[in-house]
């Protein structure tokens, strides 16, 4: 572990530090018809989505698997779908298919904003310095930082904390002035760890169309059983009325000596006496904890936590 690692750390959790996201999506959608129809599409409700309020939803196929897990975003002209870890390009194909007649236009905003994530507790103060208004959770707004315009939001990315968006004309600048402001620049593995320690899932690592939404254990976020008809939801129902899927994604302490005395790895097979149980999504060293810790899917038999397994134990 490197010291500039455990500085970064430091600053996005005790401090106040921001991060690039260099692997995030966003969808823009417009016309009248944008908050009905992609209500038609997701596991959230839409369609009541306040001006400047956001939610966290998946996007479906026909037999109920995840093709997308975004930040859905209610803005005055735009509704913009928000992920990490995705090309959106599939996500576009999917909804475009399915429009008729809806006044809807659907664009790949990605390349026309830069994301910032600063979290820490030291950071409300920090941005007050550069007088900006922040949002409660789960809201997002059109914003000023100094002479920049501005979007920002208060989402869950890596746990919560402040998801800014600008463009990249303005990305070199808006970084001094936040560093000036005392808001530290920190790499994508420090943001990896504090990601993994609040039990965040992204695209990619923890979530796939391998997955069904309630095996995320994000239903009182993401999903709203009384919505009415979307794409994938008689199998949400269904679930939903026999009360379980056959995995959960779990977050996982692992022993300060693994038995191999290896760092566990993406991959890694969880055990049980030897049997198999589960595997492991996302891992990184938690200065927090001062051991491993992960997330990954486990068999439903073993899913509470303090189950203890062969190298590790379920934590949440």
């Amino acid at each position: 572990m490197t010291k500039q690692l455990e500085h970064d750390y430091q600053s996005l959790t005790s401090g106040a530090g921001f991060t690039q996201l260099n692997n995030h999506g966003l969808i823009r959608l417009t016309g009248e018809d944008r908050l009905s129809f992609f209500h038609n599409f997701c596991t959230n409700d839409i369609k009541d989505l306040e001006t400047g309020q956001a939610c966290e939803a998946f996007i479906l196929n026909s037999k109920g698997k995840i093709l997308n897990f975004v930040h859905a975003i209610n803005l005055p002209d735009e509704l913009l779908l928000y992920s990490n870890g995705t090309n959106v390009e599939p996500t576009i194909a999917h909804l475009d298919m399915f429009l008729i007649r809806e006044d809807v236009a659907i664009e790949d905003a990605t390349t026309k904003w830069t994301g910032l994530f600063i979290s820490g507790e030291k950071s409300e103060e920090c941005l007050a310095k550069l007088g900006v208004e922040l949002p409660e959770k789960n809201r997002f707004q059109r914003s000023q930082c100094q002479d920049f315009d501005i979007m920002l939001g208060n989402l869950e990315v890596a746990g919560f904390g402040y998801l800014l968006l600008t463009c990249e004309s303005q990305l070199s600048s808006l970084e001094s002035a936040l560093a000036a402001a005392g808001i530290a620049k920190c790499s994508q593995e420090a943001l990896q760890v504090t990601r993994i320690e609040n039990a965040t899932p992204w695209n990619g690592l923890d979530v796939s169309e391998n997955n069904l939404p309630q095996e995320l254990q994000r239903d009182s976020k993401a999903i709203n059983f009384n919505k009415g008809c979307y794409l994938g939801q008689e199998t949400v129902a269904r679930i939903d009325a026999r009360g379980r899927v056959n995995r959960l994604l779990v977050s996982i302490r692992f022993s300060e000596t693994s038995p191999t005395g290896l760092s566990p790895t993406v991959g890694h097979v969880l055990t049980q006496d030897g049997q198999p149980v589960g595997n492991l999504s996302s891992v990184a060293f938690s200065f927090r904890d001062q051991c491993h810790l992960g997330m990954g899917f486990v068999k439903r038999a073993f899913k509470d936590p303090e189950t203890e397994l062969d190298d590790c134990v379920v934590i949440r």
